[in-house]
């Protein structure tokens, strides 16, 4: 069949026709036509072809296009070129012929017949320079594709040119196109010229989005070079089998592609060229690389924003439609991944139909390398009902077990599968350009008159590579060192030998091993590098920079730099944050250190792993300054579970006595993790005091996550009175239950958006504030709950919560909950903010519930203006509420129930009403209960 691509090459030859007005026209040169006038377009129509058939619908697409055109004719001044009415009648002719027998593109230009009616109703009669830019822009895209279809009946007769499935696939192609186009431009007009969303508001949430956002993730990051893309004139294949798909239209195509091999194929190569390929035909969507152990790029809450901030840079229609939702609900980048899914790309590009007229490709590589398993299979799972028309996503990674069990499933199964294979010739190209470039390059190089390297050295290496990129990547690196002579390291890679008995002879990775141990040999400082590779080996190098590894191990940093000077061709050196870092090159370092029979004498020994876990915990238990959250402790708290791969010993029995167990509480550790934990403690034979201690620890580090996770939403479920835990069960469980109730409320508040640290902060100085309690004290009630809780689901945990917390029940379990603390906190917050300040929602209505108290009327006194300023600031945020009122309701609800009500703050919040105002407190009351204050 003919391709596109062939017909515009003929057009580009066909001899120019005169149009209507006499005047000689070339296809895509229309500066010299006819102005739009609805009094030429009927005098200027030819008969159709066939008058058989012509339905209402037609007449109306050709009346809607030239009153649009119309309409926006003023808007083109200065523009190209403009259209003839011809034009318009030769879409209408086309309609003509085809729809008779065609009841798809009938459809169709029905379709674009009913969106040209929408649009035509929303243009403004006096646009702003904004919209008159818009609309310039979308006049003159429709114009050139009215005149590439009219450009089309001029190949011959329409009868004979529509018999051919090609052009109708053009024809319905080019449709599609503009019926996409008008919606878009539908959306912006809706959006922009009505002034709905202003440039403030939408600068304001990309911030939002940028701000959670991984930008050093993307193919086109400062970052790339530690991904590469393919070698020229390799990879060919595998390339163009990926354009064949992410171009390909038909229903049957496949909106996911996962592509997946095996370590040291190329794979992120492959994407990132693809990506750079897309990119050449405005066709990528957006870009992630993940990269394991990366503070940002190997967080899976990154991925969505930073995919759906970079589609708001190529797509007005969803950047405005994604700031709509950020505005209204800023804290969308903080949910689970699925939800961010849905929010963030899913309705926002449907909203603002983003395709308009071209398909856009996602590129997810090394899904392998995110966080933890349970966090990748999220990732896919959300992706299970995925479904965008316009939208592709590629997704690469090795073909872990985990991972392809999922792609195995029914829920995953409309997925396509492409595998990358090595590839000696591709290797053959790559080392033979390579080896030219350090001949050419290298200072030692400039006296060599003989023919380098020679080609069974070449030969040698490319059947050592088993035609995976990685191990010649590594030859090559190791190679061009300028410390050394390239000829006599090639000599010492090509002469290694095969030990007879080495279990891993038939192993693919086998030569890279010989590799690993060859580059590992070379290095002098072996008792420095041992302890070097266990802190590889046991994956702390994502999270500890250079410098906090040189305080857990008792080494200088220059020591470190000194020993690792010769592993340039395995690991890098990367900053962030004004700290160094190391990371190794591939994941297969990590295997090679973990198995005895590849790495020998360098593999990660259980004494290894002993001293490193002594190493850890002594640093766990120094006195370090709790201030700085950047120091060795806070970095290696969440790689405690490690420690349960070593055997207890009296020397660790003793660090984990020092141990100050509120670190545990910073993070939040998965619910195996603790148990397995506590298991390894009881089989190991642990003190049981040491037992329980820890027990304790970690079940209130449970409770704390669960009650800011299932307490820290905007409203709670309305669950009936009878599926309620009763009360006489729950004051069983703690002799404190006034105290437990507001334990629970200081987690859902200090649930609040912020850092680790303010949150932290947030807790320690309120807490013991509000409740006047030891940690001891907080410890035993909360404890108290440990029997009822401790082997529950999460929907026990959600019920337990929720019958102390909520607002119908909390009056019979604790009549006076006194917030007045929290309440002068809040206000102090609003009060000091100097720019914007996110508070709960809730606040006012936190006031509301204090009994009156002239130290919190005082706090309110002082800090009225700056609340008066944070009330209309803010109110675009709370869409949920009744109106934006109803904080100065609550304000003089509260000042109402004083004995003797100040008269000048009745006065002033009565001033911040409007005049109609009329009070009807059962609304309030109503929304009260909604959000469980």
């Amino acid at each position: 069949m003919k391709t596109l691509k062939g017909f515009l090459a003929r057009r580009s030859t066909r001899t120019p026709r005169p149009n209507p007005g006499g005047q000689s026209q070339s296809p895509g040169r229309n500066t010299t036509s006819t102005a739009i006038s609805a009094d030429s377009a009927d005098s200027t129509r030819q008969k159709p072809p066939n008058t058989i058939f012509a339905p209402n619908h037609l007449r109306t697409l050709k009346s809607g296009l030239i009153l649009l055109l119309t309409k926006v004719e003023p808007m083109l001044e200065g523009a190209p070129f403009k259209i003839p009415f011809s034009v318009i009648n030769t879409i209408v002719d086309l309609a003509t012929t085809v729809s008779e027998n065609n009841d798809h593109l009938h459809a169709l230009f029905n379709q674009v017949s009913h969106q040209v009616d929408i649009v035509n109703a929303v243009l403004p009669k006096t646009p702003s320079a904004e919209g008159k830019a818009r609309i310039r822009a979308f006049s003159e895209y429709l114009i050139t594709e009215l005149t590439d279809l009219d450009s089309l009946a001029e190949r011959s007769t329409l009868k004979k040119i529509l018999e051919s499935d090609e052009d109708i696939e053009i024809i319905e192609s080019a449709m599609r196109r503009i019926d996409g186009r008008l919606k878009s431009f539908h959306l912006e007009i809706t959006m922009s010229i009505e002034n709905k969303i202003d440039n403030s508001n939408i600068d304001a949430a990309l911030r939002i989005l940028y701000n959670a956002s991984a930008t050093d993730a993307t193919h086109d990051a400062a970052e790339s070079f530690t991904h590469p893309p393919c070698h020229p004139n390799t990879r060919l294949k595998i390339l163009d089998d990926l354009t064949t798909w992410s171009q390909d239209a038909s229903d049957s195509a496949s909106q996911i592609l996962w592509m997946h091999g095996p370590a040291g194929t190329g794979k992120s190569a492959i994407a990132q060229s693809f990506c750079e390929q897309l990119q050449t035909r405005t066709s990528l969507g957006a870009s992630f690389f993940f990269k394991r152990g990366h503070p940002s790029r190997g967080n899976s809450t990154k991925l969505w924003p930073t995919i759906a901030y970079q589609l708001a840079l190529i797509s007005p229609s969803f950047k405005a439609a994604i700031a709509m939702r950020l505005i209204s609900d800023p804290a969308l980048v903080d949910k689970s991944l699925p939800a961010q899914l849905q929010r963030l790309l899913i309705e926002p590009y449907h909203d603002a139909d983003a395709s308009n007229d071209r398909s856009l490709v996602i590129v997810i590589d090394g899904l392998d390398e995110c966080q933890d398993e349970a966090r990748q299979q999220e990732i896919l799972r959300s992706l299970a009902k995925f479904s965008e028309p316009t939208l592709r996503i590629l997704i690469v990674s090795r073909p872990e077990v985990h991972i392809k069990q999922l792609f195995g499933e029914p829920a995953l199964s409309f997925c396509a599968h492409l595998t990358v294979l090595g590839s000696s010739d591709d290797v053959k190209v790559y080392l033979t350009d390579e080896f030219k470039r350090i001949r050419e390059n290298h200072t030692a190089m400039a006296g060599l008159s003989c023919p380098w390297p020679e080609e069974n050295l070449i030969r040698h290496i490319i059947d050592k590579s088993s035609g995976h990129f990685v191990y010649a990547a590594t030859v090559i690196r190791f190679v061009e060192d300028n410390d050394f002579d390239p000829v006599e390291r090639l000599l010492i890679v090509t002469r290694l030998q095969q030990q007879d008995l080495d279990p891993n002879y038939m192993s693919p990775f086998s030569a890279l091993d010989e590799l690993y141990l060859q580059i590992l040999s070379t290095v002098p400082y072996r008792p420095q590098l041992s302890r070097l590779l266990s802190v590889i080996a046991a994956g702390l190098t994502g999270s500890v920079s250079v410098a906090q590894m040189g305080k857990l191990l008792g080494l200088k940093p220059t020591e470190i730099f000194l020993t690792i000077r010769r592993l340039y061709s395995l690991i890098e050196i990367w900053e962030a944050a004004a700290n160094q870092y190391i990371s190794v090159y591939h994941a297969s370092f990590f295997d090679f250190l973990c198995d005895p029979n590849r790495s020998r004498n360098f593999h990660f020994s259980n004494m290894e792993r002993q001293n490193l876990a002594t190493d850890m915990l002594e640093a766990l238990s120094q006195n370090l300054n709790p201030n700085d959250e950047f120091n060795l402790r806070y970095s290696l708290i969440e790689y405690l579970p490690f420690i349960t791969t070593t055997q207890l010993t009296p020397k660790l029995i003793s660090l984990l006595y020092g141990i100050k167990l509120d670190l545990i509480l910073l993070i939040e550790f998965p619910v195996y993790c603790r148990r397995r934990f506590i298991e390894w403690l009881e089989v190991q034979q642990a003190p049981l005091d040491l037992i329980q201690e820890w027990a304790q620890t970690f079940f209130i580090g449970l409770f704390k996550d669960q009650c800011t996770r299932v307490l820290a939403q905007q409203g709670i479920p309305r669950i009936p009175e009878c599926e309620l835990l009763s009360v006489d069960l729950i004051q069983s469980t703690t002799a404190s239950l006034s105290d437990l109730i507001r334990i629970i409320h200081i987690y859902r508040l200090g649930s609040l958006p912020g850092s680790s640290k303010q949150i932290h902060s947030f807790r320690s100085n309120l807490v013991p504030e509000i409740q006047q309690l030891s940690d001891k004290d907080v410890r035993t009630i909360i404890s108290a709950t440990r029997p009822m809780l401790e082997n529950g689901d999460d929907s026990v945990w959600a019920t337990f919560l929720w019958s102390v917390a909520h607002p119908t029940r909390i009056r019979d379990l604790h009549p006076d909950p006194s917030l007045e603390v929290t309440a002068i906190w809040f206000l102090n917050e609003i009060g000091s903010a100097q720019k914007w300040v996110r508070v709960t929602p809730s606040w006012s209505y936190i006031l509301r519930s204090c009994p009156p108290a002239p130290v919190l009327l005082n706090v309110l006194r002082c800090n009225r203006e700056p609340i008066s300023s944070f009330v209309y600031r803010n109110s675009s945020f709370e869409n949920d509420m009744p109106n934006v009122h109803h904080h100065w309701h609550n304000i003089s609800k509260w000042l109402q129930t004083f004995p003797d009500p100040p008269i000048d703050m009745l006065e002033y919040v009565q001033h911040q009403l409007p005049a109609d105002y009329v009070e009807n407190d059962a609304m309030w009351i109503t929304w009260k209960e909604f959000t469980g204050w």
